[in-house]
């Protein structure tokens, strides 16, 4: 069976599994193609992919719980090209793709240019994408192929995002790099960040982060893990909620430095693939990362992503 083919198999199984649970609701896709795709439950919006190239770069938003309670933060006023749930590199051949000016675009261009969606009874989604990272007016100096597979909430009010991204360097070597962390010549205490990153809601406070390893806030800024997670409340209610990033072994990097922001309405997590050095990829050669993403009402809990790393890590790519 074909690579992606045996991949989409096994996350097809993985999300019809998560979904049985879900019982009887509404499920409701609308596709205003070339811009966004929305997933509705009940009549309630639990996910929107905004991927139109006036936006600069593909993202999630909002990203909410089943009961339309909203967990992401799309463009705040401190950080304008933070966009809810997002993947981004932050330096390729030293060119910027992360920061953007004031239209949304960064000096490097971050390109959907094919995407393909397949829907389910059960509610499971999967999303393909073809992504070139390109100059401005330039050919693409790498590609990614990216496939994305959620489920619909379970029972527990949880569900899953499983995204597969295959980086390809084209025809010269291509550096990923980033901001140089302390210790660095010009290094910086905010250095270090590239990738797939989780920017949560102005209403979401008293955060709380934990990972695979134990370590509780900012204790584990920076260092390796398996999962890491941030929780908080949100609304008037105080509802507790929160997001987890689950860091696959046959990722590249593994276990991967977590990032983490926890101040003021600033609540930010990213697996940060860069965060202790750039990596080069040589002409032609593929980079791999495989990413689940649990969002979940209530707070994070060791015990329950313990095993839902578990679970996920059985998974054969």
């Amino acid at each position: 069976m074909h690579h992606w083919a045996r991949v989409l198999a096994v996350l097809t199984v993985s999300a019809l599994a998560a979904s049985a649970m879900a019982g009887q609701a509404k499920y409701e896709w609308e596709h205003d193609e070339g811009k966004s795709l929305t997933f509705r439950v009940d009549g309630k919006l639990l996910w929107k992919l905004n991927y139109a190239k006036a936006e600069g770069k593909p993202y999630f938003h909002p990203v909410c719980l089943p009961d339309g309670t909203c967990l992401t933060w799309h463009r705040p006023p401190d950080h304008i090209w933070h966009r809810g749930l997002w993947f981004s590199w932050k330096l390729i051949n030293g060119l910027n793709y992360w920061e953007e000016n004031k239209q949304g675009l960064s000096q490097g261009r971050t390109e959907v240019e094919t995407l393909a969606f397949e829907k389910a009874d059960s509610g499971a989604t999967t999303i393909r994408m073809a992504v070139a990272y390109h100059p401005p007016d330039r050919p693409a100096i790498l590609t990614e192929q990216r496939l994305i597979t959620i489920t619909a909430p379970d029972a527990d009010g949880c569900y899953r995002m499983d995204w597969v991204q295959a980086f390809k360097a084209q025809d010269k070597e291509v550096l990923l790099d980033r901001t140089p962390i302390q210790g660095e010549p010009g290094g910086k205490g905010w250095g270090g960040y590239a990738g797939l990153s989780f920017r949560s809601a102005k209403e979401l406070t008293g955060y709380k982060v934990i990972n695979s390893e134990g370590q509780q806030g900012m204790a584990g800024h920076g260092k390796p893990c398996r999962w890491l997670d941030l929780s908080g409340v949100v609304g008037p209610e105080k509802k507790p909620a929160g997001v987890a990033m689950f860091n696959h072994s046959v990722s590249e990097r593994h276990p991967i430095p977590g990032y983490i922001i926890m101040r003021g309405h600033f609540g930010y997590i990213s697996p940060a693939l860069l965060f202790k050095e750039p990596c080069r990829l040589p002409a032609g050669k593929t980079l791999t990362l495989c990413t689940r993403i649990l969002i979940h009402p209530g707070p994070g809990d060791k015990a329950r992503l313990d095993k839902e790393w578990e679970d996920y890590g059985a998974i054969e790519y």
